[in-house]
């Protein structure tokens, strides 16, 4: 009876990811022609000289809206496949501060109020061993949540190459995390109790924490809320990349 039971989950729980696969995939395609679209008309209104303020301010809106689709649908195909044991790790040695130049002109002005990513660099440059990929979509899924969660200050991203280890802290000004919500904040589909009206999948800490320790590296958080929060994150020096 317990193994009938549990064959009968095991099969609703295959058919449920089946359906979240099928589905952000199909919604890619619908996505892609949109934003197609959007440029055909950013560039006939710019080559026919009436490309104004309204277009400019309207057309932008559209492009950000559909990011933050496509965004939301990565998080699905990308905790769908972490679920289903199929994300894989292809490391290499790299230095983690060649991704941060890309990060920046990502988010360079991103927000409608015009805040951007102050980053700062310390110490001398070490080679660690991960996936450039992951590390990548890890460290944009962090600042993309502190400008979501923050509207005054700019996010600050402070990458510190130290003796034995190199650590990058993520700093914003925003509404923090309450201490009661913590312990599962790297969980799938978890929200804060305080992000009411914020739009968010609560996929993406969990897609930030499962990439880290694929990559052999830590993540802390320090927060308060109306305070504040920083994401620490820490690789130590490796002897060799395997």
């Amino acid at each position: 009876m317990n193994s009938t039971n549990s064959s009968g989950s095991d099969a609703l729980l295959s058919n449920a990811s089946n359906v979240i696969a099928i589905t952000a995939h199909e919604f890619k395609t619908p996505l892609t022609t949109i934003n197609s679209i959007v440029d055909l008309l950013t560039s006939k209104l710019q080559a026919d000289h009436v490309m104004n303020d309204f277009y400019l301010k309207n057309l932008s809106r559209i492009s950000s809206e559909i990011f933050a689709l496509n965004s939301m649908v990565d998080e699905m195909l990308t905790i769908n496949n972490i679920l289903n044991g199929n994300i894989q790790s292809n490391r290499e040695m790299m230095d983690i501060g060649s991704l941060l130049s890309p990060l920046k002109e990502q988010y360079q002005a991103f927000p409608d109020d015009g805040r951007s990513l102050i980053i700062h660099i310390t110490g001398i440059p070490q080679p660690i061993c991960a996936s450039p990929a992951q590390l990548s979509r890890a460290l944009s899924n962090l600042i993309s949540n502190a400008f979501k969660y923050s509207r005054k200050s700019d996010p600050i991203l402070h990458l510190d190459y130290q003796e034995k280890t190199v650590v990058i802290t993520i700093t914003d000004d925003g509404i923090g995390i309450p201490e009661k919500d913590l312990p599962q904040l790297f969980q799938p589909y978890f929200r804060g109790s305080n992000t009411d009206g914020i739009a968010g999948t609560g996929l993406g800490l969990s897609i930030v924490s499962s990439f880290i320790t694929a990559n052999e590296g830590t993540i802390t958080v320090n927060s308060q809320p109306d305070k504040g929060t920083v994401f620490t994150v820490t690789f130590r020096y490796p002897d060799t990349c395997q």
